[in-house]
């Protein structure tokens, strides 16, 4: 199970069994502390607790001074070292609220023969946890678990239902049956009585670190400063957050996309560095969403030693093979393929990359919230006797296949009764993906009604909650951490440091979106470093040219997993209407290639872990 795992930690390894039979393995990236002081698993001064730690604590160095203070002594400078140490002084509970990083770590205490699985606040580095026949497992991947000699592969055919509406399986589901992701800010304590299947250890996990406590708490004190103080205390918080996770033992580097986010975070990066950082960038050959030319520009002015890579349909090819591999269950996002090739890009030069994500769900950036926002308002413009009966009417007028669903939108967004009902309409690929997977029902996602009973004070924030709790965490996030660390480069996020959050979420929505246009503050910081001749312009962001890759290089790759004598034998689809998606993407080019890339995502998934090669 562990040597499943050595791409996330090529550098060292180890395996640790306890008299009672808890096994704990570790594959390590040496990033901080090379020698082998952070060797895991790693054991307590006092002996109590032993982890198996994936991530960095980015203030460790502080708390390690906090410590050394209150008498603990120190072999080495790892960050797992003063994890161990800060927990065995203050407790779990306490020190959770110390970290600042991003993590995942299995905590065993021999005294208490209780194991501790915490997760991150933001839900940066993944968790996924379940039973093999009787037995609990956990791992960073699935590929971990499906090594297990009694893991059951079956499919959850919810979680294929949610993966089908938003293109990823949102937590806490998996793909399989019996096997679970811990959601961001989690930690669930299981004992020797949870070592066999226990279907109520769900209401054990604690949320330690809340984002709708948060978020709600923070909106209800407002930051009450000006704008001018805005743009100081967040440049101050990036400055910070920028040094600390420039902290390392290896070499550091930059993914600039040429967008807001990204660019703050280079220039941050290097005002903090007296040499050139290393930034990379990739593009696509004859797209014009290609953002390369826009971050060249800012890497020439900003001074850093910029390396770009121009990708074509035949690099997409050749990516193809890998790609369920490295993401263990159905992933529709295609930017997972860039995003790969960039961290393979950069893994020649650098270790350790910082990277721009966060700041679209913080800081209003999507055009989507505005969109949507302004369609809330129509919607509330017609009264309920109105809407109602007239998209009552569409339904039965209309042709509702799987593969028209735009009147099926219209219908939902003319239903809806809150704004997270319409949005939804709005962001799913499939509004009813349930006609297409046999034997699905309609699953429960917690974070809509959560974000519902909160009552936040504009439709907007609903939104953004939503997709930080959901997209940011299941999606970007998880296509970073799997398409870096399959090339063992770790990526940090400085836009996504706890306080930058929580100071986002006290700005007053006016802050965020001024004149129609987000990230206002954001824009501000930036606009100290770089000329806004650079970076005002459209977001264009990170996709690939998925409807020429299918229409040319990727054709026949397409045919053979939508055959129809693929989809009957398989079973996990009603052939019918996903052979219609397929004929009309090519009768017709206006047709949404996205939902179908959705598909096929699956289908090379699907087709990976039955194949015989499989691992």
């Amino acid at each position: 199970m562990a040597n499943a795992l050595t791409h996330r930690g090529p550098d060292d390894g180890g395996v640790w069994v306890s008299e009672s039979g808890l096994a704990l393995a570790h594959r390590r990236l040496s990033i901080q502390d090379l020698s082998a002081c952070g060797h895991q698993p790693m054991h307590s001064p006092c002996d109590r607790y032993v982890v198996a730690f994936n991530g960095e604590i980015y203030n460790f160095s502080d708390l390690r001074l906090q410590l050394e203070g209150l008498g603990t002594t120190f072999s080495g400078h790892s960050d797992t070292e003063v994890l161990l140490a800060a927990i065995s002084f203050w407790g779990i509970e306490e020190s959770l609220q110390r970290f600042n990083g991003m993590f995942a770590f299995a905590l065993w205490d021999k005294k208490k023969q209780i194991l501790t699985l915490v997760r991150d606040r933001i839900g940066k580095k993944p968790l996924y946890y379940g039973w093999a026949g009787r037995q609990f497992v956990f791992a960073s991947e699935l590929k971990a678990l499906t090594r297990h000699p009694s893991f059951d592969n079956s499919i959850n055919p919810d979680a294929l239902s949610l993966y089908l509406q938003y293109n990823y399986v949102p937590a806490p589901y998996s793909i399989y049956k019996n096997i679970y992701k811990l959601p961001q800010g989690c930690m669930v304590s299981v004992t020797h009585n949870d070592l066999v299947e226990n279907p109520t250890l769900h209401q054990k996990i604690v949320e330690y670190w809340s984002p709708y406590t948060t978020a709600k708490s923070c909106m209800a004190n407002p930051f009450l400063g000006t704008e001018h103080d805005a743009i100081q205390m967040l440049d101050r918080l990036l400055c910070d957050s920028v040094r600390m996770r420039m902290i390392s033992d290896v070499p550091v580097g930059v993914l600039l996309s040429g967008g807001i986010d990204s660019s703050t975070v280079t220039a941050i990066a290097q005002t903090q560095s007296k040499d050139p950082v290393k930034s990379f960038s990739i593009g696509f050959s004859g797209c014009n969403k290609s953002e390369t030319a826009a971050a060249k520009k800012i890497a020439k002015h900003l001074g850093t030693d910029h390396t770009e890579l121009h990708v074509c349909g035949i690099d997409a090819l050749n990516t193809l093979p890998k790609i369920p591999h490295i993401f263990d269950e159905p992933f529709g996002d295609s930017s997972q393929i860039p995003t790969y090739i960039v961290s393979k890009l950069a893994k020649t030069k650098v270790t350790v990359a910082l990277t721009g994500d966060g700041g679209d769900e913080l800081f209003y950036g999507y055009k989507r919230y505005l969109s949507n926002r302004k369609l809330w308002g129509i919607n509330r413009s017609l009264p309920s006797f109105i809407r109602t009966p007239l998209a009552d009417f569409m339904a039965t007028a209309g042709n509702l296949t799987q593969c028209e669903d735009k009147l099926l939108k219209h219908i939902t967004t003319m239903r809806a009764n809150h704004i997270l009902d319409l949005y939804q309409s709005r962001i799913c690929k499939f509004i009813n993906p349930d006609s297409l997977v046999k034997n699905s029902h309609n699953p429960i996602f917690e974070n809509i009604s959560r974000i519902k009973s909160l009552g936040l004070p504009y439709p907007e924030a609903e939104m953004m909650l939503l997709d930080f709790t959901s997209f940011l965490t299941d999606d970007v996030l998880v296509k970073v951490d799997r398409a870096s660390m399959a090339v063992s480069l770790e990526v940090r996020n400085p836009l996504l440091d706890y306080r930058i959050v929580e100071f986002a979420w006290s700005l007053p929505v006016e802050l965020r979106l001024k004149n129609n246009k987000g990230k206002h503050v954001l824009r501000k910081v930036l606009g100290k470093y770089v000329p806004t001749t650079l970076t005002d312009r459209p977001k264009q962001g990170f996709g690939s040219p998925v409807r020429s890759w299918i229409n040319g290089p990727l054709k026949d790759w397409a045919e053979d997993l939508l055959s129809e004598e693929r989809l009957n034998r398989d079973g996990v689809f009603n052939t019918k209407p996903v052979r219609q998606l397929w004929l009309d993407c090519q009768q017709n080019n206006n047709k949404s290639y996205s939902k179908l890339w959705t598909i096929l995502m699956f289908q090379a998934w699907y087709q990976h872990i039955n194949s015989p090669a499989s691992d």
